[in-house]
């Protein structure tokens, strides 16, 4: 998708683009709180996806512990006229750039057991099982209302080694 454009997002961006009201409340939140960087990937003006790139310490204790200082990649999202159309991959590609020329040699993310096609997609780019059972995490739901509701939820948590930078 040679038309797809990527650049980081700022607060305006979330409330103008993000429509889904799950992923505008935590984006905003995660940008509030300075935990990364947002990245669009952009077909003119019209969002194709997002990514979010956490530097910021995990929630989960686990993850903390067993990856520190690993950036997590989260909020993978393409916008259903766009997927299987290569964004994701675009928003992975940059992501591991930006992560690279920073001085980071390994990046995580998760995904949820029965997302076979993410996980294909993950291990086709070399991301790894960083171990042999899952976490427990969980999953904030935003309702009608504004409030949130945790929901327990397992994460497979893949790894990747990132080759330094070119050149």
């Amino acid at each position: 998708m040679d038309d797809v454009s990527i650049r980081a997002a700022s607060h305006e961006d979330v409330r103008k683009l993000i429509e889904d009201r799950y992923d505008r409340h935590h984006l905003l939140d995660h940008l509030h709180h300075r935990r990364g960087i947002l990245l669009l990937a952009l077909v003119g003006e019209g969002l194709a996806g997002h990514l979010f790139l956490r530097f910021a310490p995990p929630e989960e204790p686990e993850l903390r512990d067993g990856l520190p200082g690993v950036p997590l990649l989260q909020h993978l999202r393409v916008m259903e006229r766009h997927q299987r159309s290569g964004v994701a991959r675009r928003l992975l590609a940059e992501a591991e750039n930006r992560l690279r020329a920073l001085g980071h040699g390994r990046v995580a993310l998760g995904v949820h057991p029965d997302n076979h096609r993410a996980i294909r997609l993950y291990e086709d780019l070399s991301f790894t099982a960083w171990r042999d059972r899952h976490l427990a995490t969980f999953r904030e739901h935003v309702l009608e209302d504004g409030n949130t509701v945790r929901v327990q939820e397992p994460c497979l948590v893949l790894v990747k080694q990132l080759a330094p930078p070119s050149g």
